[in-house]
């Protein structure tokens, strides 16, 4: 009998750090947040929720939705363009603004005027605007 509850307690006390590791490592982690995670119990896509302004970090998602109008358009300047306009040039004078606020048209012209004041290259204006675009393309309808 007193073998048989330490072995309970030594299952129970493993099973209990194995769920504590867990979830210590995935609250830690500063990777860029999927849009969607598999859970392995129901091995179906859990759809996370959008921020509301629209400032996340592009995945798969806006890569292939921005591909529809500018098929040369990668991650990495998406990324670039996310860099930018919520941590580089654009927050150094101003907040980020909603992504959601404008439309295509407004954003073209709202970035050709703060690329000029920010002194953004060509190369970063455009990897802002296909970002922003990338963004909306994705936006709930």
């Amino acid at each position: 009998m007193k073998k048989l509850k330490l072995t309970i307690t030594a299952i129970s006390t493993i099973f209990i750090a194995a769920c504590s590791s867990t979830r210590k490592s995935s609250a830690t982690s500063t990777s860029s947040a999927p849009h969607t995670i598999t859970t392995p119990a129901s091995a179906s896509p859990l759809i996370l929720a959008r921020p509301a302004d629209g400032l996340q970090a592009p995945g798969n998602e806006e890569l292939s939705a921005i591909q529809v109008q500018y098929k040369d358009v990668t991650l990495d300047k998406l990324n670039e363009g996310h860099l930018i306009y919520t941590q580089g040039a654009c927050v150094k004078c101003h907040g980020a603004e909603n992504i959601y606020k404008y439309g295509e048209v407004r954003w073209k012209e709202i970035i050709e005027d703060m690329a000029q004041k920010a002194m953004l290259s060509d190369a970063e204006k455009d990897a802002v605007y296909k970002y922003v675009l990338a963004i909306k393309a994705t936006q709930a309808k």
